[in-house]
């Protein structure tokens, strides 16, 4: 599984106002943390799946979201030399 594609998809939906941005740069901090995303997230998927993993679900989300918020920062300090 491309991973990566996972991660960058599922964060251009969650982050509408920085898909351009999500599509256009490819660098490897970003890539690699797009990666991390893609397996959170469909772990934070299967758990939402299955009852009794709240606290587990808890976990996965709050990674999701400072991943995310990781990302916004990421995108911030892109030089413009590094879109594809």
């Amino acid at each position: 599984m491309d991973f990566e594609k996972i991660g960058r998809t599922r964060m251009m939906i969650r982050l509408p106002r920085h898909r351009r941005q999500l599509a256009d740069l490819n660098y490897s901090a970003l890539c690699d943390l797009l990666e991390r995303y893609g397996i959170a997230a469909m772990k934070r998927d299967e758990l939402r799946a299955y009852e009794g993993n709240e606290e587990m679900l808890a976990e996965y989300d709050e990674q999701c979201q400072a991943m995310e918020d990781q990302a916004v920062k990421l995108i911030a300090s892109a030089s413009p030399r590094i879109v594809r």
